[in-house]
């Protein structure tokens, strides 16, 4: 598997042993990582334009007034079209192609965040190979 670049990944998620763990096993992959244990304070992270966030893992709920709903609207203003993954009720993808892990473990949500990054890198290859083939 080809090495990924290094990403700025904002988890949002309430479970502290969940938002820990993914914290320290992405962070060993040279990511850095933004943790939230609110949607108040992710929706603040997002919103910081000095540090742009790269990838978004959430939880569908979470405490307080601001939910991963609402998370994945402000996130997809920056990156319409980047997957974010979302800890919900039932396994899905959403409309707008977000993917919805029902009840994740932690490696479950590791290896979604790993494939996540690999297929936009493979997707950015694949569009960057294309358009200088065009100019050619």
């Amino acid at each position: 598997m080809s090495a990924v670049k290094p990403q700025r990944i904002l988890i949002a998620d309430d479970n502290p042993i969940m938002r820990e763990t993914l914290a320290q096993w992405l962070s060993a992959q040279a990511h850095e990582v933004i943790t939230a244990d609110t949607g108040e304070r992710a929706f603040l992270a997002l919103r910081d334009w000095s540090h742009p966030i790269g990838w978004l893992y959430t939880r569908a709920v979470l405490p307080g007034l601001v939910d991963g709903w609402i998370l994945a609207d402000q996130y997809h203003e920056v990156h319409e079209n980047r997957v974010v993954i979302l800890a919900g009720a039932e396994q899905r993808v959403s409309s707008r192609g977000d993917l919805v892990l029902k009840q994740p473990t932690a490696v479950a949500v590791f290896n979604a965040i790993q494939q996540a990054l690999v297929a936009a890198k493979t997707a950015t290859f694949t569009t960057d190979a294309a358009e200088a083939s065009r100019a050619a």
